[in-house]
């Protein structure tokens, strides 16, 4: 076997193997920024704590000020001892690390609960930068620059779901009516690497270690293992930003992703599994947790791959319904770039858009109706409900979707023809 990798997979998630979903994008980074401990009596040391991940292949300056409150909920004033308010870091291409400003509360501050520190991030690297990561959550590190236990202890921090107001997040703890000796211990602020390129050579060893795992279960991905699941991930997706689905649209969805996981090398000769984002996800999965490899294939496609899945769909997406309306689509930069844009979305940059649920999710996946096959699927069912929702939609759609209807309602007569000629009858 060749030992050498023959794609780019992306950099490891690994903000998100310690926050989980919680980030806040200000680009070209990501962070979340988390206190510990909640508690603390007076003279005693706490932490802001941020994690911060630079998404592109460029280098970026990021700096982190302290916002501290003069006042607590009550009214009654709080101080703090702080060596600096703020820091500045220069994060090499790709690296994630670990910023530690520490502060303590001090008299005449009193027992409170909930005091509010606001923290503000402003980032900036050369406008040329290139994503090296998702930005929604991608797979897990299978090495770090840090050891286990220091990961575990950044994984007991409190990340709070970050919303940002004038620019500034807002991160809490309480002050206990306890106090220690005056703070004699010297503070300054820390940073650590957690991630850096020097781990990149190992990270794709340990990848190209599972491509022979990957493949099969990939072979597991069929139609009656996973459309369910699917179906119900994309559903509850949509509507967590914003843009609710009738059932015909995620069922279309939720075929257009299915599909995306079939091997296309028979009719493709220029398809590789390994260029697919789901698959080198898959692969720096495995590395890092073999038991995903004894999961369901429902779990294993929503909860570790459905973001890269996603992707990959937009991209198939273009490329299937192209052969099938005369409209002008972009190239494939352009394609790319459309999908990144929809990632951005995912993860809370930028608007709701209709043209996010049709283009190419829904036209893809009503192109492939008649060759996705689920348990009790009914094909015509979905062509039934796409129209209803279509009446519905076509009402608040405005001139730039317009042309989006147009293809759908060709494409929905070229899927009735499909079925008939598949011989597939209405139940």
């Amino acid at each position: 076997m060749d030992k050498r990798l023959h794609f780019e997979p992306p950099y490891p998630d690994v903000l998100g193997a310690i926050a989980g979903h919680t980030r806040i994008t200000l680009d070209p980074v990501q962070a979340a920024v988390g206190i510990f401990p909640k508690r603390a009596y007076i003279n005693q040391p706490i932490e802001v704590v941020a994690i911060v991940q630079n998404m592109i292949d460029q280098g970026a300056e990021v700096r982190i000020t302290l916002d501290l409150p003069t006042r607590d909920p009550n009214g009654k004033p709080v101080a703090f001892s702080i060596p600096k308010k703020s820091v500045t870091l220069h994060m090499t291409p790709g690296e994630t690390g670990v910023v530690r400003m520490p502060l303590a509360p001090i008299m005449p501050s009193q027992p409170a609960e909930e005091v509010e520190i606001k923290v503000s991030l402003k980032a900036k690297a050369a406008k040329n930068g290139q994503l090296v990561r998702p930005p929604t959550r991608g797979a897990p590190p299978s090495v770090l620059a840090v050891s286990p236990f220091k990961l575990q202890v950044l994984r007991d921090i409190q990340f709070p779901e970050h919303v940002l107001d004038d620019g500034k997040l807002t991160v809490s703890f309480s002050i206990d009516s306890k106090r220690l000796p005056n703070v004699t211990q010297a503070l300054k602020p820390t940073y650590e690497p957690l991630w850096t390129r020097q781990q990149l050579n190992e990270e794709r060893q340990h990848l190209l270690e599972k491509i022979d795992a990957a493949r099969v279960i990939a072979q597991t991905f069929v139609p009656r293992d996973v459309y369910i699941s699917l179906f119900h991930a994309v559903d509850e997706l949509y509507a967590a930003h914003g843009l609710p689905l009738h059932p015909g649209e995620s069922r279309a969805i939720a075929k257009m992703l299915v599909y995306t996981f079939e091997d296309q090398s028979d009719t493709d000769p220029n398809y590789r599994i390994e260029d697919q984002r789901w698959f080198q996800t898959l692969c720096q999965t495995l590395a890092v947790d073999e038991t995903v490899a004894r999961k369901d294939p429902g779990e294993v496609a929503v909860e570790y791959l459905f973001d890269a899945l996603i992707y990959d769909a937009i991209l198939f997406g273009f490329t299937i319904i192209r052969s099938r309306v005369r409209v002008n689509l972009g190239d494939r930069t352009e394609r790319i770039h459309y999908a990144e844009r929809f990632l951005k979305w995912l993860a809370g940059q930028g608007d709701s858009d209709l043209v996010y649920i049709y283009l190419p999710l829904v036209l893809g996946g009503l192109s492939v109706n008649h060759l996705v096959r689920a348990p009790k699927d009914d094909p015509w069912v979905m062509l039934d409900e796409l129209r209803e929702a279509m009446r519905g939609r076509i009402r608040l759609a405005s001139r730039d979707t317009a042309e989006i209807f147009d293809m759908l309602e060709k494409l929905l007569e070229r899927s009735e023809e499909d079925l008939r000629r598949a011989r597939i009858m209405r139940e």
